[in-house]
């Protein structure tokens, strides 16, 4: 049942730890989001090429040109999101107002057009941007809104730790599902559309359920009457060592991810031969980022963010190489798919979690807050990656003779296989040394929570 805000009130200067249902009110607005960027992440550019019929190099292109736009227009966004002001908070307002129109735009991308050529591929292109822009006027108030809901480093870990379970478990559901769903509602198009729509209406109804349940208290009335100049965020992102530390471990998480989740599918279908197991395996892939998600807060709790990010790395970088050697079998597969998974989840939550510290060591630093601004850098910064990336592999894919609904070539199959193994051996390696370097620990965070506290009162 949803507890209206009033309930909730705003915290002493103290700040108690707030309940469980407050933390599960913020956190299930990444089941909603993820309903779209889980399944775009595992499914578009599979679409693109198997249903739509465009060719991996254009597929790519459009998922890079829609992510890149994205990502130049996120640290807008964060910044025009700081500057809000409403009685409902900075951030909140844009889950309010912007869930429906996120929803339609999701749905335009899925929409049959009998469309061909050049018109079908420009079309693509508009519907994706759309969709992108709408993602982030809610997606960056909506991470913005986790650093303001609270200020301590312990909760906020927890915090991050409750949005990851529900990001995995989306990730799950989605996984497994949306095949399935598509194929029930008719497949092809006209299946991923009501498909689509279904996922849109259920991301609504999450987002305005963080709207009721969190409010901006994490932010002192000096604070709320304060506007950052753009120069003075420009020297507060300079001066934020930590913050760029963790997006370097963030960059190599992402294109590792990319390489090697996208990849997979096209893996399962024509290496394997088991077309009819790819939802299986990124069910066992997400599944798994899902179910470790809480012991890895428990690791996170108990020695740090740092150890705990380290940690999941050093299972990823195992894995790859023991898959690339290993026999080519599903009995194999899925159980180190899985082992995958367990990693992946250390780098979503260490990520997610370390970012919300970096506003107080940025402000520390500097005397700037500006969290809108810092969280639409570092997600221009991921979904740049994210963005490049597809591109590269659609690219890739289309040089090594890759062409969808016909057996592939066993040189096609080997590069395949590079791409998806090797690429993100390589770049979880260049995750570890960044997250190896990342400063910040409780007792740090602490002091810097004290000094800030001590200069405010100056």
């Amino acid at each position: 049942m949803m507890l209206p805000v009033q309930q909730f009130g705003k915290r002493n200067s103290s700040e108690p730890r707030f309940s469980m249902s407050h933390k599960l009110g913020y956190g299930v607005g990444d089941f909603g989001f993820n309903l779209f960027f889980t399944t775009a992440s595992l499914y578009l550019l599979y679409y693109y090429t198997d249903v739509l019929g465009l060719s991996p190099s254009a597929a790519g292109w459009v998922f890079a040109a829609a992510l890149i736009w994205d990502a130049a227009f996120d640290p807008v966004m964060g910044y025009l999101a700081n500057r809000t002001r409403s009685r409902w908070g900075r951030y909140r307002p844009y889950l309010l107002f912007g869930a429906i129109p996120l929803a339609a735009s999701w749905m335009l991308i899925f929409l049959p057009t009998g469309l061909e050529g050049t018109a079908l591929l420009m079309f693509a292109i508009a519907a994706h941007v759309l969709f992108r822009t709408m993602y982030a006027v809610v997606n960056m108030p909506y991470l913005a809104l986790g650093s303001v809901i609270t200020s301590d480093s312990n909760e906020r870990g927890v915090l991050a730790g409750v949005r990851m379970l529900f990001a995995a478990s989306c990730g799950l559901f989605a996984a497994f599902s949306t095949l399935r769903l598509v194929e029930l509602f008719g497949g092809g198009q006209s299946g991923f559309l009501v498909t689509a729509a279904l996922f849109g209406s259920i991301a609504c109804v999450a987002l305005f359920i963080v709207f009721a349940s969190t409010n901006e208290v994490a932010i002192s009335a000096a604070e709320t009457e304060s506007h950052p100049s753009i120069s003075d965020t420009v020297l507060m992102l300079r001066s934020n060592t930590a913050f760029w530390l963790i997006s370097g471990g963030m960059l190599g998480a992402s294109i590792a991810g990319t390489m090697f989740n996208k990849t997979l599918p096209y893996y399962f279908k024509y290496a394997l031969d088991r077309e009819d197991l790819i939802g299986t395996a990124l069910t066992v892939l997400t599944g798994a980022v899902m179910l470790s998600i809480p012991m890895w807060t428990w690791v996170m709790k108990r020695s740090s963010k740092r150890t705990m990010w380290l940690s999941g790395l050093v299972i990823a970088i195992c894995v790859y190489p023991t898959l690339y050697f290993g026999p080519e079998t599903t009995a194999f597969w899925l159980p180190l798919l899985a082992l995958a998974g367990v990693g992946a989840g250390a780098s979503y939550l260490g990520f997610w979690s370390t970012v919300p510290d970096t506003v107080e060591f940025g402000e520390w630093r500097t005397g700037v807050r500006a969290e809108g601004a810092l969280f639409g850098v570092v997600v221009l910064i991921q979904k740049s990656a994210l963005g490049l990336s597809a591109a590269a592999l659609g690219e890739m894919l289309s040089r090594v003779g890759y062409s969808a609904t016909i057996a592939q070539t066993p040189q096609t199959l080997a590069a395949m296989k590079l791409l998806m193994l090797g690429v993100p051996l390589v770049a979880m390696l260049i995750a570890g040394a960044f997250v190896a370097c990342y400063p910040i620990d409780q007792q740090l965070h602490r002091q810097l929570r004290i000094g800030i506290a001590r200069r405010r009162r100056t």
